[in-house]
């Protein structure tokens, strides 16, 4: 029998049975609804970072590295970006300059011995294309992402481009080239080029070439130069497939020779269309029966503000300087207004946007230009902090590791795709990124 001290009542066991489902019913309710807003019926604030909610990335591929292998190029870059890019790469977008991260589908990796490949996850595995030589640039078309532009180093001084239908991997063709390769904005076809041989005191000549990216080329053409109402071709310049050195006249596709000087640009926005800028004046071309042939030149400085339009700033008839914008697709100059804002100085990292009354440009590295609804970037720091403790592992595993990655591990963003990637030493992971408002939005924008 129960005794009861006087003045303390004994609680009846199932009232206590009651308060612990409900506590337990009151748990489980916090923890379903924890990652949604207050606003959206959750118990956390809508500022709070959706990482610090959900706690962790969900991996949806993982790659090992064998010892000696890594995501790096053969330290060539594109002939219009002085600078080196970043190993982890912008947005992944076609205008950028090539990373060894493709999109959210592979890696382009260099071993020892000359030997690479690139591995792509199709179909919940890895699908493996190995070549005897190292990759200097690779990338995987923007349209569909079924074709595999590669460049290789073949020599100290040779370079070979090929075209691979994935995940088939059947070369669609293969061409000498320079150290580089991109595709065009629109995926439907592929630039490569190479500097010809020059005479002593002769301006530099970039030799370039449009390949299609659905079928092998037809017979090569050379752009003529010799439009009516255009001026005429400058002096040197190769205009009869007989004047091209025996490379030269080996390279297939819709080719076309220009003068290039340190500073120059070269867009191709469509698989017809391809601007060519610098400190000469500029000139934009158009595809028209498999021949390049020029649509408009002038004076001024040309740059791109892509995905969106072209950009110029040239020089009054009296005196300062005045911008312009024109469509991608065709030339149509439009004055900007002399109050608006200073544009920033040209750099592949950039994508432009309509922002409200005006236009804005941001990158994946969260800088800005006249931008503020984009939300910010978080969670490549998140990334860094939840995958630093496996990058000390493998420190401590392979000594290799100090000397590729000697300050943790290395995180390719790739927001319109919604996913990243995570080189933490030994190993490659592919996770899925938090779908946050800017990764929507950022898919809408660029793909």
């Amino acid at each position: 029998m129960m005794m009861q001290r006087p003045g303390h009542p004994v609680i009846p066991q199932r009232y206590i049975i009651a308060t612990l489902f409900i506590a337990a019913m009151l748990l489980l309710f916090a923890v379903v609804q924890a990652p949604r807003p207050v606003s959206e019926g959750g118990v956390t604030s809508a500022g709070a970072p959706a990482v610090m909610s959900l706690g962790g990335f969900e991996s949806l591929a993982e790659f090992r590295l064998e010892d000696g292998w890594a995501p790096r190029f053969q330290g060539t870059r594109d002939p219009d970006q002085p600078e080196a890019w970043p190993y982890e790469g912008g947005f992944g977008t076609p205008w950028e300059p090539a990373s060894p991260y493709l999109a959210d589908q592979g890696l382009a990796l260099n071993g020892p011995g000359g030997r690479s490949e690139i591995v792509l996850w199709r179909g919940l595995e890895w699908r493996h294309y190995r070549f005897d030589a190292p990759i200097c640039s690779a990338r995987l078309d923007p349209a569909k992402g079924n074709r595999l532009l590669v460049t290789l180093q073949m020599g100290s001084a040779r370079f070979e481009t090929r075209l691979l239908e994935v995940p088939e991997g059947r070369v669609i063709w293969s061409a000498q080239s320079g150290p580089w390769s991109r595709f065009s904005w629109d995926g439907k076809a592929a630039l490569i080029g190479f500097f010809e041989p020059a005479e002593a005191r002769a301006e530099p000549r970039f030799l370039l070439s449009a390949l299609p990216c659905e079928v092998e080329p037809g017979e090569p053409t050379l752009a003529s130069w010799d439009e009516a109402d255009l001026p005429a071709p400058p002096k040197g310049l190769a205009t009869k497939a007989e004047a091209l050195s025996e490379d030269g006249q080996d390279l297939p596709g819709s080719r076309v020779e220009i003068p290039w000087h340190g500073g120059d640009g070269i867009w191709m926005p469509r698989a017809d269309r391809l601007w060519h800028g610098g400190a000469q004046g500029w000139t934009a071309w158009g595809l028209e029966g498999g021949r390049w042939r020029r649509l408009a030149v002038g004076s001024g400085l040309l740059t791109a503000q892509p995905p969106q339009r072209m950009a110029l700033v040239a020089p009054l008839p009296d005196e300062g300087m005045a911008r312009k914008t024109s469509p991608l697709t065709r030339v149509e100059w439009t004055e900007v207004a002399a109050d608006a804002l200073p544009w920033p100085a040209w750099d592949a990292a950039w994508a432009w946007r309509e922002n409200g009354a005006g236009r804005g440009a941001f990158d994946a590295w969260d800088q800005r230009w006249n931008e503020s609804a984009l939300p910010p970037e978080r969670q490549r720091q998140a990334l860094l902090d939840s995958y630093r403790p496996e990058w000390r592992s493998a420190t401590g595993l392979r000594a290799s590791v100090k000397g590729w990655l000697p300050k943790g591990p290395e995180i390719a963003l790739r927001e319109p795709y919604g996913a990243a990637w995570v080189w933490v030493g030994d190993r490659v992971l592919l996770v899925r990124l938090v779908e946050v408002e800017r990764v929507r939005i950022l898919r809408k924008l660029l793909r």
